[in-house]
């Protein structure tokens, strides 16, 4: 009878952990799907950022002009976003890695 008892608890035991593991997949899933598309989205926008805006450029006495250090900001910004994003995107593939 205690032989019978203990391989029903061993069964439940398997059943809810092998439960929570499948939602830990399914979270880490969907986490690495979210934080992709945001990697995807930095990642245009500092492509399509590349062209200076009003304000980001000074004249030169030649007569052209230059990208001036408003642009350079905004550029490094747009990197660091890529970089963010791409820090994301890897620890969530290293955890649901993890998790298979």
């Amino acid at each position: 009878m205690k032989r019978l008892l203990a391989i029903a608890l061993v069964s439940i035991a398997t059943a809810v952990a092998a439960q929570n593991r499948t939602a830990d997949l399914d979270r880490a899933v969907e986490e690495a799907r979210t934080a992709y598309t945001a990697y995807q989205q930095a990642l245009a926008r500092r492509d399509q950022g590349v062209d200076s805006q009003p304000g980001e450029r000074t004249g030169s006495a030649a007569g052209g002009s230059r990208p001036n250090e408003n642009y350079f900001a905004r550029q490094a910004i747009l990197e660091q976003e890529v970089e963010t994003a791409r820090k994301r995107y890897d620890a969530a593939m290293k955890r649901w890695n993890d998790l298979k």
